[in-house]
């Protein structure tokens, strides 16, 4: 299954400093079988360059241990009047020490809509933070991941 280009369009590029951008929520499952979330950027976040796959790379302990343990994910962007879903599966990654890359493959996909205007999580970037996530490993580890 290739990602949809209405997804793959909102992971698509870079954020810039002093711009609003989206902060998706990308969602594991904990030791518990609680969902745990996380919240990533386009900074963090890509599409393989045959559109089957996200790429995401991932700096939080709980997060990271989540995916090696289960190797499953979801993935909620939005954009307009639709909310979409993606469920994403590992198929493998690379570790950059304090952060690890995931290349992961949709099991499901849903774009969701009632015809209103939603909102979605979003952020204002600014140079501080993106030195603070290391924005450019990211991408360097994201570029890795697309091969």
């Amino acid at each position: 299954m290739t990602v949809p280009a209405a997804l793959a369009g909102l992971l698509d590029g870079r954020p810039t400093v002093g711009t609003r951008e989206q902060a998706f929520m990308f969602l594991t499952v904990d030791q518990a079988g609680f969902p745990h979330v996380a919240l990533l950027s386009r900074a963090e976040l890509a599409v393989s360059p045959d559109g089957r796959e996200v790429l995401a790379v991932v700096a939080g302990r709980r997060t990271r241990a989540n995916l090696e343990r289960d190797g499953r994910a979801g993935l909620v962007a939005v954009e307009g009047t639709t909310a979409h879903y993606a469920k994403l599966r590992v198929v493998r990654t690379i570790d950059a020490g304090e952060s690890i890359g995931c290349a992961m493959t949709l099991a499901g996909y849903q774009a969701d809509t009632l015809g209103i205007p939603l909102s979605p999580v979003s952020f204002v970037t600014t140079a501080g933070l993106a030195r603070l996530e290391d924005w450019a490993a990211s991408d360097r580890l994201l570029r890795r991941l697309a091969g």
